[in-house]
């Protein structure tokens, strides 16, 4: 009985020891994880570390947020390979590929995504510098990369910044493509940006990029614009009818040059028999939006002049114009409250941790200073196409971003004419015919 007692307390064991989740009871832990010490200690100057140390007060995750390891999350700079990560429990150490070397400044970055066994993320940067030589310069380079097609920042891009001798400083965006490459060297240097789609820390011949020249003195700045780069030129993708057959919509694989000008040589359409078809207005998205905008700013002022002349009275007009002020306040108010109770949420779980609660970044996201960039192109006929006929068109001249240009065509048909549903005037032979009263007899009958 002793024996299968022991048994039984060691299964018992082993089956706790291996459950690692929160006990029973209590308040749930909502807090990240807290660092609570680091080595090399930041700035320090001629360190001489192993590896860089971070302890944290609880385990972390082995799976973090939005990446499938903990080294897709660090960044050394300057670049050597991709970041080696051991991972302790509550402890991780950051190696370099290639070990580090003497006499160089070393920028540590982690990206948000750390988190404990309870999904509880770390929500901002971690960054750590030190030295392994002499003084560490006070030195930045900061701006935005875009995304020039969308329009938007590059969240999570990678920035280098690459010295004459090769030597690469690097850092990674924010979620609006900010970026603030510190303590490189002064000096000239090519200022490169791209979307790692693939997380390899190595810019991919598919991938987006743009680069710029800037000289670094001890501070400087810096707009990106990625794009695809090619030398193959656009290529017509699809075309789609639009307007009832009185028009098309021509989609390239690529945008086109922002300084692209259509006119009306420079599209051609053709029947079968090679004639052409007319046709009468070409418009970027940014002009047919413009237009479409400016109809239906009429049609609004039209139905504001119609309900001006039904609200006769001031008083009235004036009701009207209070509730649709109350309900841009209630509007607002609701969003507003929305906002306040999760910052509430938060800092109540910070509180019951003892920790202090990140700043909200309170900063306006950076605006595109170049021209949006298109990919599709309007055309209006003279006339409604014919159904069920094929057309070739061809685009002359076409420039992509990367300055090629290249005249691709595409043939596309009109649809058939729908059939007219015959049933529906098709008499039901088995419906039952209507009863049709017969003529009353006049009882009273002339005499």
């Amino acid at each position: 009985m002793k024996a299968v007692a022991r048994r039984a307390a060691a299964l018992l064991l082993l089956t706790g020891c291996a459950n690692q989740s929160a006990p029973p009871g209590g308040a749930p832990d909502l807090a990240a994880p807290l660092v609570l010490k680091v080595s090399p200690q930041n700035n320090a100057v001629g360190a001489k570390p192993k590896a860089v140390v971070l302890q944290f007060d609880e385990v972390i995750s082995e799976s973090p947020k939005g990446a499938k390891d903990l080294a897709e999350l660090v960044f050394i700079s300057p670049k050597s390979g991709v970041p080696k990560v051991d991972w302790g429990r509550s402890k991780i150490e950051i190696r370099p590929s290639k070990g580090w070397k003497p006499n160089t400044v070393y920028s540590v970055v982690i990206k948000r995504g750390l988190q404990d066994l309870r999904n509880n993320a770390i929500d901002s940067t971690i960054r750590l510098v030190f030295s392994t030589g002499g003084a560490i310069p006070d030195t930045r380079i900061t701006g935005v990369a875009f995304n020039w097609q969308s329009t938007k920042g590059m969240s999570g891009g990678v920035v280098e910044a690459i010295a004459p001798d090769s030597t690469t400083y690097q850092v990674v965006t924010d979620s609006v493509g900010r970026f603030d490459l510190r303590y490189a060297p002064p000096g000239r240097y090519t200022l490169r940006a791209y979307d790692d789609r693939n997380s390899n820390r190595t810019l991919e011949p598919l991938e987006i990029w743009d680069t710029v020249s800037v000289t670094l003195t001890q501070t400087a700045s810096a707009e990106l614009y990625a794009f695809g780069h090619d030398t193959v030129g656009l290529r017509i993708s699809d075309i789609a009818l639009v307007d009832s057959g009185g028009g098309v919509k021509i989609t390239f694989d690529k945008p086109y040059a922002p300084t692209q000008i259509f006119d009306p040589g420079s599209i051609v359409v053709k029947r079968p028999d090679s004639s052409a078809v007319g046709i009468r207005l070409i418009r970027t998205p940014q002009q047919r939006a413009m237009a479409d905008s400016l109809q239906a700013l009429a049609k609004r002022d039209s139905i504001a002049r119609i309900a001006a002349r039904q609200d006769s009275t001031p008083a009235l007009r004036a009701r009207t114009d209070s509730i649709a002020r109350v309900k841009r306040a209630d509007s607002v108010s609701a969003a507003e409250r929305t906002e306040r109770a999760a910052r509430e949420a938060q800092r109540l779980a910070a509180a019951r941790s003892g920790r202090r609660l990140a700043p909200v970044d309170t900063t306006p996201p950076p605006k595109i200073r170049r021209p949006a960039l298109f990919t599709e192109v309007y055309l209006t006929f003279d006339s409604v196409l014919p159904p069920q006929t094929q057309f070739r068109v061809v685009v002359e001249s076409v420039r992509s971003l990367s300055g090629t240009v290249r005249s691709p065509s595409r043939t596309f048909s009109t649809p058939k004419v729908p059939k007219v549903d015959s049933t529906a005037v098709r008499r039901d032979s088995t419906a039952a015919k209507p009863v049709v009263p017969a003529a009353r007899r006049d009882t009273l009958g002339r005499r």
